[in-house]
């Protein structure tokens, strides 16, 4: 099939090389100084458009995608706080959009394995739970996506957490505070971790990505299977489906 890509940075050409080795071909893009106008033609012969540009223009993107009928799958992160507003421009088209903080495989079976965790230690008021996350100090935002993906995962399951805390906290936190943190360090590509501990023991579950091919694979097979498909998509309903 024909590929859009909205955004051209590392990503963007992780994306184009998976895409080839899945025999697809990218046949538009556009990046941070392109205007609609001058790439719709192409975009028009797309068969699903791959969205990892900014958070600011996810909703533009959406809106674009809308128009020219086209599904759009999302993997851009931080514009959490514009969901309802993709999610009705999604609906309204017609269209299908698959989106997610993360579209790695292992990423997202890993979440799956922290709910079935957190169930499991939830039931004892022995335990407490915590996130950390790591990634390359040129990250835009802090928590990333996955790691307040994961946060919401632990606090659905784990019945003694109901809010999540994010950055340096001032004094003691309360004991229904999921604390979710942040390291900025280098050229790390991300790592993240969920931490169970009772005064007796501590488990740790981590995943560490070896670099973007795992994303760009999975935003692939997410626009392979939305096309034809209608409505507003998590990618892990996506998997669940595969």
């Amino acid at each position: 099939m024909n590929i859009g890509l909205f955004g051209y940075g590392k990503m963007g050409k992780e994306i184009e090389t998976v895409a080839k080795q899945r025999h697809h071909s990218v046949s538009a893009i556009a990046d941070v100084d392109t205007k609609f106008d001058d790439v719709k033609a192409s975009f028009q012969n797309c068969d699903a458009i791959i969205d990892f540009s900014i958070a600011d223009a996810v909703p533009a993107h959406a809106r674009f995608a809308g128009e020219l009928r086209k599904p759009i799958v999302i993997g851009t992160t931080g514009w959490q706080n514009k969901m309802d507003e993709v999610r009705r421009l999604v609906d309204e088209s017609g269209i299908a959009a698959v989106v997610a903080s993360n579209f790695s495989l292992g990423v997202n079976l890993f979440i799956s394995t922290v709910e079935k965790a957190a169930k499991l230690f939830g039931q004892f008021d022995a335990f407490d739970c915590a996130v950390l996350e790591q990634h390359h100090n040129q990250k835009a935002d802090a928590p990333s996506g996955t790691a307040l993906t994961i946060g919401e995962a632990v606090i659905k399951n784990f019945p003694g957490k109901k809010r999540l805390l994010t950055g340096v906290p001032e004094g003691k936190i309360s004991k229904e505070d999921l604390q979710v943190n942040s390291i900025r360090v280098g050229s790390e590509y991300g790592t993240h971790s969920v931490f169970f501990d009772s005064e007796n023991d501590r488990i740790e579950l981590t995943h560490v990505s070896r670099g973007r091919r795992g994303f760009a694979l999975g935003a692939v097979i997410a626009a392979e299977w939305a096309v034809g498909k209608k409505g507003f998509f998590k990618f892990s309903e996506v998997l669940s489906q595969l």
